[in-house]
């Protein structure tokens, strides 16, 4: 189902955003302008329709006689104005809520996290997986960690040339609706950001079939069928993996940042994201092996150095920060 990449060289990838600001009341005028313009569709219906009954309640009309009909009303016009405003501010902030973190003009990067597999032995029925995050309550911060990593960095500036179809070096790419979702975002915010793209996300120019490094797990089981969606919860179901919506979900990751602040939970959250990912992507192959999250063993110094030795021989480990780790 999946083109044949080498497992071990493709990075299984995962990202948790938020709205840019708390609330739209904080954008600046101009910026709520333009949200309310992106979104018309979506807001005028609401607006139209709470206003209506709004007036229902507040005004009437009753018969004077058979030609005459007289509308009284309970409230001024000022205070119609006033009324229609805060209801178009209350829907823009419920469409804000639900929107602005799925669009990277409105929304912002919380946490990426990035997995890897391999085998310590091809005989093994298992594989490894290191998985770390990348997490800041500034963007950039984050952002730069993710693309100026020591190893990590490198990857992500190789992409095969236009006809380089199997170049020793190749990496790939994977997330579920990546190709809608998590590398555009990832790169647009990183143009927004003022920083340059690393090869992987600059392939805005690439015809569809010189994207070779770009796996899209969601893509891949829609069959080519258009209507033929599915999540990562149900695509996880389906093949019996642990679901990573144990604790929260995609939707609530707005309010666990702004209301509770806790972006280790979040950053949690999202590496449950690439483990599902990963296992899925292996059910997708017709791979049942199962996998082993990485831990390094507590060792003396010189035998700790003959391990990590060891199993950098097997696969890139890359290594964040030690809070990445927690």
């Amino acid at each position: 189902m999946l083109d044949l990449k080498p497992l071990n060289r493709i990075l299984f990838l995962d990202i948790e955003t938020t709205s840019e600001k708390e609330n739209f009341l904080e954008l600046s005028e101009h910026k709520q302008a333009l949200f309310l313009k992106r979104f018309k569709k979506d807001i005028e219906p609401l607006v139209n329709t709470q206003y209506e009954d709004y007036l229902a309640k507040n005004v009437f009309s009753k018969k004077k006689n058979s030609a005459t009909v007289v509308t009284e009303t309970v409230v001024t016009k000022e205070e119609n104005v006033k009324k229609l405003l805060e209801i178009t501010n209350s829907v823009c902030t419920e469409i804000y809520n639900v929107k602005a973190p799925i669009f990277p003009e409105f929304g912002r990067i919380l946490c990426i996290s990035v997995g890897v597999l391999w085998k310590t032995n091809e005989t093994d029925n298992s594989y490894f997986t290191k998985i770390i995050s990348f997490y800041n309550e500034d963007e950039k911060t984050l952002l730069e960690e993710f693309v100026n990593h020591p190893k990590l960095g490198v990857i992500l500036n190789k992409i095969p040339g236009k006809y380089e179809k199997s170049p020793s070096d190749f990496w790939a790419m994977c997330a579920h609706n990546g190709r809608v979702f998590d590398f555009p975002f990832i790169a647009k915010r990183l143009i927004i950001n003022k920083m340059k793209l690393p090869a992987m996300f600059d392939y805005a120019h690439l015809k569809p079939w010189e994207q070779n490094h770009i796996i899209d797990t969601k893509e891949a089981w829609s069959f080519g069928v258009w209507d033929a969606a599915i999540s990562l919860d149900l695509l996880s179901e389906i093949f019996e993996t642990p679901s990573s919506k144990d604790d929260i979900d995609g939707s609530q990751v707005k309010d666990v940042f702004w209301v509770e602040k806790d972006l280790p939970r979040i950053a949690k959250y999202c590496e449950k994201d690439v483990f599902a990912l990963t296992k899925n992507y292996l059910m997708m192959k017709s791979m049942d092996e199962e996998i082993i999250i990485y831990e390094p063993i507590q060792a003396a110094p010189e035998e700790g150095i003959q391990e990590m030795k060891a199993a950098e021989n097997q696969s890139i480990q890359i290594r964040g920060t030690e809070d990445s780790q927690n």
